[in-house]
């Protein structure tokens, strides 16, 4: 696979994840494994991105504008993931056109791709203060309102970068970021297995396992860069939480 491929496969990832975290109710009545099953399919997203930020510091001929361009649609998709995930994490309730519109206040995972860039492009070109500057902000943002998957994404962006000459190393760095992430399901997991011989599979250790077989799916890449669609993948995710918002907002005022 190129990596606009792997981009395409990623940002489907990231939109059924995300129709599933704001119609979590309708899914669930449905069938709680319609549920489950649209967010195990959306923790393939991160780190396919993850994977292809690494990617883009070694291809991009202009790595000053790649970092402008990343914290310009930080900042634009800031507003519209506050108001799709406020729908299901609210941190406050605003008043919109009369309504009541909850929000909530962190950071998306633009900022995390963003912080990660920056760390990156540090290492590429050997300055390296402003990669610690990147990860002093990364600790602060984590330590206080938080960001998707917080300093511990931020670190996993640069151990995949570090590692994108070995498939291997690659590989391993993807299932051990993934057992961090959800270290905890998985300890308790384990000692219920060590206790009494059964252990009760958790939506934790679905998200484990569904993160983890990511790394598979990094095997397929060809380390071709594929079509140039700049532009779309950039738009893509602050329209696509907009949208979904949207739908959310007038199919609540039905």
């Amino acid at each position: 696979m190129t990596a606009f491929i792997l981009k395409l496969f990623a940002c489907l990832a990231m939109l059924v994840d995300h129709i599933a975290v704001v119609f979590e109710p309708q899914l669930t009545a449905v069938s709680p494994w319609l549920y489950v099953g649209c967010r195990m399919f959306g923790r393939l997203a991160f780190p396919l991105f993850a994977m292809g930020i690494g990617e883009g510091v070694i291809h991009t001929s202009n790595p000053k504008k790649y970092l402008s361009r990343m914290l310009l649609f930080a900042v634009i998709a800031q507003v519209p993931f506050s108001l799709m995930t406020g729908v299901a994490s609210p941190s406050r309730v605003l008043q919109l056109f009369g309504r009541s519109v909850p929000v909530n206040i962190s950071f998306s995972v633009m900022v995390t791709l963003f912080l990660g860039l920056a760390v990156c492009v540090s290492i590429h070109e050997g300055k390296h203060f402003g990669g610690a500057f990147a990860l002093a902000a990364a600790v602060l943002i984590d330590r206080t309102v938080g960001m998707d998957y917080g300093l511990l994404g931020v670190l996993f962006i640069v151990a995949l970068y570090m590692a994108r000459e070995t498939k291997f190393r690659r590989f391993l760095i993807t299932v051990i970021f993934a057992g961090l992430f959800y270290l905890s399901p998985l300890m308790t997991f384990v000692k219920q297995a060590i206790a009494s011989g059964q252990a009760e599979i958790t939506r934790g250790v679905l998200f484990f396992l569904a993160t983890a077989f990511s790394a598979f799916i990094m095997l397929l890449y060809n380390r071709r860069e594929g079509k140039k669609a700049k532009l779309f993948l950039y738009f893509f995710y602050p329209v696509h939480m907009l949208l979904i918002w949207l739908v959310w907002f007038v199919t609540r005022a039905a």
